[in-house]
């Protein structure tokens, strides 16, 4: 009888080894296959860092690309300042555009017509056509005379001064330079609501007939 149980303890002792044999070599398989996890975890998240980086710093500092944005940009500028400067240029082409026909005033050597614009006018309110030489309107006046004859205010004779066709937004100046006395311009001027005095016309005179 005690042979017999002590067949059975060591057959128990048999089994129990080899379960917890066989325990321990799935713990050890399973180390090993979370181990082997972990690292393939740790390349891929490596792999996909490494990549984020150069598409998003590698580019950006890439010499060849930067020229590139930097020749396309200061081409675009260069566009954009011919087309702005072309279109300044039509612009005072057209502004410039003079045109000169002949009178039948015997006095009148030539009439020059040109596209020029108002002034500009420190007056508000209603507007009233002055002759007083104390006058803001009057000092706008010589002003107009002088943007149509491209003679200094301070170098022009104004020799005179009346009403125009329209008396209350019309008037006509005879004036010249101070050392060519004889050289006069009749310059008509029409008022601009807001806007001030704007040339229309001027007559080069033969003589002044005003002196």
């Amino acid at each position: 009888m005690q042979m017999a149980d002590n067949r059975q303890s060591n057959n128990r002792r048999i089994k129990q080894n080899m379960v917890e044999g066989s325990r321990s070599q799935q713990n050890t398989k399973r180390k090993k296959t979370n181990l082997i996890l972990n690292i393939l975890i740790i390349v891929v998240s490596l792999l996909i860092i490494g990549s984020l980086y150069f598409v998003l710093f590698k580019t950006e500092s890439d010499p060849a690309d930067q020229s590139n944005k930097t020749a396309s940009s200061t081409a675009k500028k260069e566009d954009a300042a011919k087309s702005n400067n072309s279109s300044k240029n039509e612009e005072k082409a057209s502004d410039d555009k003079t045109e000169t026909t002949d009178s039948d005033d015997p006095n009148v050597a030539k009439v020059i017509t040109k596209d020029w614009k108002p002034i500009g006018t420190e007056q508000t309110g209603d507007h009233v056509n002055s002759y007083s030489s104390t006058s803001v309107d009057w000092q706008e006046k010589r002003k107009a005379f002088s943007e149509a004859t491209d003679i200094p205010v301070e170098d022009t004779s104004l020799w005179f001064v009346e009403q125009g066709a329209d008396p209350a937004t019309q008037a006509i100046g005879t004036l010249s330079t101070k050392e060519t006395p004889d050289k006069a311009y009749r310059v008509y001027i029409t008022w601009v609501d807001g806007e001030g005095w704007q040339p229309t016309k001027v007559e080069e005179l033969k003589t002044n007939d005003k002196r």
